[in-house]
């Protein structure tokens, strides 16, 4: 991994087109976030390596089955308040966030990024050990469901901060049912985009449907 300095303006153009490459570029955001990446990195004993062949063993479906139990199991939520109403394909879509400040909607001073030379975009969370804290799942898992969604979404991942992860979509939902599936399993993967987001399953499947950015973030 090594850290490049990149133009807002075209951070992200730039790693769409490497994600079809060997030499990848991930958009990381600012000096903070590059900061708190390093250090997770020296903090985590485990080598990339080790998380790729640890994911080989998990499988995404299983893994989300179990979750989904755990969900079901819980007597204090509500499932039908979770899940909500599908209305309509939503139009107010974000695109990418990491190049963009959170705070004053300006593009980022010193926007970061890492090339990453690797072949498969699903293994880039191994390279950067992310997860493990919260619920915030291990660097295993999260490459594992990445390649589940990267087989059946076409989903690359071009944006990776301490606690973001952004992708670029090839082949999203087209249909109300597939948004829904697909909803599920991004809110059992990371509820925080549900519960501290959008609020309910359905209105992240309106977002989801026929769009080509996704968005993660875990507290």
């Amino acid at each position: 991994m090594k850290f490049v300095n990149l133009d807002p303006a075209d951070a992200f153009t730039k790693a769409i087109k490497a994600s079809s490459k060997d030499n990848k570029l991930v958009v990381c955001g600012t000096e903070e976030d590059k900061s708190y990446i390093e250090e997770h990195l020296l903090e985590s004993s485990q080598s990339p390596k080790d998380i790729i062949r640890a994911a080989a063993n998990i499988k995404a479906a299983t893994w989300l089955s179990k979750q989904r139990q755990l969900l079901e199991s819980d007597e204090e939520l509500n499932l039908a308040e979770i899940t909500g109403e599908f209305k309509a394909e939503s139009s107010d879509k974000q695109g990418f966030n990491l190049a963009t400040d959170f705070v004053t909607g300006e593009a980022v001073d010193n926007l970061l990024g890492v090339k990453i030379k690797t072949n498969s975009s699903w293994k880039i969370p191994a390279h950067f050990k992310f997860g493990g804290w919260n619920a915030c799942p291990e660097p295993e898992v999260h490459c594992a469901i990445w390649k589940h969604w990267q087989l059946k979404y076409g989903a690359k991942i071009v944006g990776v901060s301490n606690d973001v992860i952004e992708a670029y979509i090839t082949k999203p939902p087209q249909t109300t049912e597939e948004a829904m599936e697909l909803a599920w399993e991004q809110y059992l993967y990371c509820p925080d985009i549900v519960d501290q987001g959008v609020e309910t399953v359905s209105k992240l499947a309106e977002v989801l449907l026929n769009h080509d950015c996704w968005y993660f973030w875990w507290d």
